[in-house]
């Protein structure tokens, strides 16, 4: 084995019987022969909070065949103290259920249409790890979460979800059922009383309402906000209650943001054509409002920020209904109906504007110190979120955000 990079030495379970397991299994083959594999890291620090990713590039070979070469992705999960709370949860166990049964049946019903990066295999031992096609080597890649998301990107981003949301309706119709193993995100009754969560989420909306009323003009939101602070649990629980008659149900990604986007280009305009999406872990069935209120808020420049009902009706509700026909779902929504759920569920935008976009935005000199493990040190998360909240980009946001 030889290493592209000396800066980390690789686990030791990444190793020849790893990925001649992994090829044999998404390669669907037996009597692959792993010639040489290389590895290196595959994010940068303070991109990925829950798990590590590894890239690798592996020679194989296969009977009656000269040697090819595969690129990977291993999303690798260790559950140590800190985030034994994702464990706990069952969000990592939640995500293979994802690949297993949920994706290939929404691909299926889009014409193959990729919608995320095509699962190798699934390892459980020594923890959990995931192993999927490199779509870098496709030619796809993660925009700036720094700078966000323009029109563009969210033109692309919309089209998708939009398609995504509406395979989901279908595939609730012909099996409604499935949805009982996907029916909470990540605020559940469990969720929102531990911990750590309470330091992303709860702790959060205490902070900005501080800075707010040190803000002239804005000093009138800091006990609208404590009042939401105070109330944190009810209001948590609340916004994503279902609401089994006005709900237009789909299965929402659950963390829509850019680090879990991967977008193809066009090789001489440079403007992005297509997007994949990563991360499954905050998945569930809920209303549509619940993924297009955390994408704004998460990933969009402040100036598409502020055209969000505009972009969805350009961008989002032409493709939703338009998918929908095309797969007889029979229910079709008016645009009043989605703008509605939107606006519903902004709470949503609210809470992770403040838990989110501080750690997003940071510059990434800053981030290069961020792991899970800071959730769990109030000071440091006080800290670190006090530094993202300085960004101008989230000051705009939260400024235009608690006014809208």
């Amino acid at each position: 084995m030889s290493n592209e990079i000396n800066e980390f030495i690789p686990p030791d379970h990444l190793n020849k019987t790893f990925f001649k397991t992994s090829l044999e299994s998404g390669l669907q083959t037996s009597g692959i022969d792993i010639i040489d594999f290389q590895i290196t890291l595959g994010s940068q620090p303070g991109d990925n909070y829950t798990s590590t990713i590894y890239r690798v590039k592996v020679i194989y070979k296969q009977p009656n065949s000269g040697n090819k070469e595969i690129f990977l992705i291993v999303k690798s999960i260790p559950i140590d103290e800190h985030r034994a709370v994702i464990e706990q949860f069952g969000f990592v166990d939640k995500e293979i259920n994802v690949y297993i049964e949920i994706l290939p049946k929404l691909s299926k019903i889009l014409g193959d249409t990729p919608i995320a990066p095509k699962c190798f295999h699934i390892f459980r031992k020594p923890h959990r790890n995931i192993v999927f096609q490199d779509m870098k080597a496709l030619g796809y890649k993660v925009a700036s979460r720094q700078i966000g998301l323009d029109e563009e990107h969210l033109k692309v981003t919309l089209n998708k979800i939009a398609k995504f949301h509406a395979a989901s309706m279908k595939l609730l119709k012909e099996d409604p059922a499935i949805d009982q193993n996907y029916c909470e995100g990540f605020f559940t009754e469990q969720s929102v009383v531990d911990p750590i969560f309470q330091t992303v989420f709860k702790e959060n909306i205490k902070l900005a309402g501080e800075i707010l009323s040190k803000i002239p003009g804005y000093e009138r939101f800091y006990p609208k906000l404590m009042k939401i602070y105070d109330n944190f649990r009810e209001v948590a629980l609340k916004m994503v209650e279902p609401d089994p008659v006005n709900d237009i149900k789909v299965l929402n990604h659950g963390d829509l943001w850019v680090n879990n986007f991967l977008f193809k280009y066009d090789e001489k305009d440079k403007r992005p054509t297509g997007i994949v999406f990563v991360d499954y872990q905050g998945t569930y069935f809920n209303s549509l409002g619940i993924d297009l209120n955390y994408l704004f808020a998460t990933s969009a420049q402040v100036d598409v920020l502020k055209r969000k009902i505009e972009l969805i009706e350009k961008y989002y509700y032409p493709v939703f209904i338009e998918t929908l026909k095309s797969l007889d779902v029979g229910y079709i929504p008016t645009l009043q109906d989605v703008i509605n759920q939107v606006k519903l569920r902004e709470m949503y935008n609210l809470f992770c504007l403040f838990a989110v976009l501080p750690l997003v935005s940071m510059n990434e000199e800053e981030s290069k110190t961020n792991d899970f493990s800071q959730f769990a040190d109030k000071e440091k998360a006080y800290q670190k979120t006090l530094i993202g909240m300085s960004s101008k980009r989230f000051s705009e946001s939260m400024k235009y955000t608690v006014e809208y």
